[in-house]
């Protein structure tokens, strides 16, 4: 009898024991994709680029651009000399202008797709002015928010 019990025992032991650890690694493997999000995404340097970039976009009319769901900025779309040297100094790839609330576009890579799921929705904005960096072969990503005088 006793060595019956002690087999029951040892299989509610191990069983106890690999739920927990499949919890646990459940649990870790999250925090890892977190990390890595964290490291290509809204960066401090990139935010701090991206509000000054904002702040002098406006000046150019920013407030003017075609207002879709989904934008694409230019150099074109301003009248800046030094336009693409700035962009490039900055190390940003792409300017997008995106609505509130959009989280897929036929047009988006699947990275910025990813990046606007992780945004948090506020309405105090009308649109995320959205930079797409490309550093040490990655591509991060930082936004602000804007609002669309009509």
């Amino acid at each position: 009898m006793k060595r019956g019990f002690a087999l029951l025992e040892t299989i509610i032991v191990i069983t106890f024991v690999t739920v927990s650890l499949m919890l646990l690694y459940g649990t870790f493997t999250s925090l890892i994709e977190k990390k890595e999000e964290n490291i290509l995404y809204d960066d401090v340097s990139n935010i701090y680029q991206m509000y000054y970039l904002k702040e002098y976009l406006s000046l150019y009319g920013l407030e003017e651009v075609n207002t879709k769901k989904h934008v694409e900025l230019t150099c074109d779309d301003f009248s800046i000399s030094t336009c693409s040297s700035f962009m490039e100094q900055m190390s940003l790839e792409h300017l997008y202008l995106v609505s509130y609330g959009l989280k897929d576009y036929d047009g988006m890579s699947t990275s910025l797709r990813r990046y606007l799921s992780s945004l948090s929705n506020k309405e105090d904005y009308d649109y995320w002015l959205v930079g797409e960096f490309y550093i040490e072969d990655a591509y991060h990503y930082a936004s602000i928010g804007v609002m669309h005088d009509e």
